[in-house]
């Protein structure tokens, strides 16, 4: 793919439904994190109980707001000190009536917002121009399940975070792909069909394994009504740059939520949040008076497991983007690798728009 390819797919791609950042991320007034969407820079900011996005651009000399991936203050243009109020309208320009003639509200200079919306722990965004859908009807039925995988956990939250020279889609591509876990992860055997399946829904899909007789339906409502108990190893994507897993740890359950953010063609940036869920988790009596002593060294141990895992995953994808101009039009997949033929067909649909 090339400079003026990418562009387009990200233009299309940026009217999508897609995972920004975690709420927990801005828990304070003021709390503000960047991020690129659509090829463009833009940033998420909580001013009070509300939270906004809006295009990381002064539109007085095209300034970008936000110059470090994170922080917490006012939004104020640090070329020229414009300030802008949490609905993104200029409220205070130095000199604005000697040098405009006008005040700041009758020269009705706003930011570009973009369309959020949140579930559980996660915030989405996109700019306008798409279909109109609702996140809740975007993402197919499985919104209760991410809110209960996602909730803001009552304990600390873990972050990684690396830039991958590969292609977003081939990150994607490999969370769908439970093929490689022998060659890459150094599993001893591979699943066979009959212990895992597969869901799909709308642009989505999901990998279960076990709990042969539960559905994407029957799951979300037992999310609802706070039923829920996880049995074994699940993973949902959701279309375009999510991936949020759960794992158990003997016996608590964490949750990974993975974003793969498009930086160029051969670039993109990889950021995992983990974290302890809130779900119900089959512990004795004495492991629930000693998890305060055993967390620290759960946590540690859980830290490395994702690391390791993503730096395999990640060279993996390096040494695909290495011969990517090499690849045919269609990969050949098995029944393990179905899911990225659904995700194919989902991006062709996206990107043609």
């Amino acid at each position: 793919m090339d400079g003026e390819a990418f562009r387009r797919e990200q233009d299309r791609l940026g009217r999508v439904w897609t995972f920004l950042a975690l709420t927990a991320e801005l828990a304070r007034d003021g709390d503000w994190v960047r991020r690129t969407l659509g090829g463009r820079s833009v940033f998420v900011q909580r001013s009070g109980t509300e939270i906004a996005a809006f295009e990381n651009v002064c539109p007085h000399r095209f300034h970008p707001l936000r110059t470090a991936e994170q922080g917490n203050g006012p939004i104020l243009c640090g070329f020229h000190h414009w300030k802008y109020d949490g609905e993104g309208h200029a409220v205070d320009v130095p000199l604005c009536l000697e040098l405009y003639g006008k005040t700041p509200r009758e020269m009705s200079v706003r930011l570009r917002r973009l369309e959020t919306a949140t579930c559980g722990g996660l915030i989405f965004g996109r700019f306008a121009g798409g279909d109109g859908e609702s996140l809740e009807t975007y993402l197919a039925g499985s919104a209760p399940i991410l809110a209960a995988m996602t909730a803001e956990p009552g304990r600390p939250l873990q972050r990684l975070e690396r830039i991958v020279e590969a292609n977003w889609r081939l990150m994607v591509s490999i969370t769908l792909d439970d093929y490689h876990i022998v060659a890459v992860h150094g599993r001893k055997s591979h699943m066979r069909p009959d212990q895992f399946r597969t869901w799909r829904f709308g642009r989505h899909s999901a990998y279960v394994i076990g709990e042969p007789e539960q559905t994407l339906q029957s799951m979300a409502a037992q999310c609802v009504d706070g039923s829920y108990r996880p049995r074994d190893y699940r993973i949902l994507n959701i279309f375009p740059n999510l991936a949020v897993s759960l794992f158990n740890t003997r016996p608590y359950w964490y949750a990974n939520i993975q974003q793969f953010e498009p930086l160029a063609p051969g670039r993109t940036r990889w950021r995992s949040w983990f974290h302890p869920t809130p779900l119900a988790a089959a512990e004795t009596p004495l492991q629930r008076l000693t998890r305060p002593l055993f967390d620290p060294m759960r946590n540690l141990l859980v830290r490395r497991g994702v690391h390791r895992v993503g730096e395999e995953d990640h060279r993996t994808c390096e040494h695909q983007q290495e011969v990517a101009h090499q690849a045919g039009p269609r990969p050949l997949l098995g029944r393990q690798e179905e899911r990225v033929g659904w995700f194919l067909e989902s991006y062709d649909g996206a990107v043609a728009g």
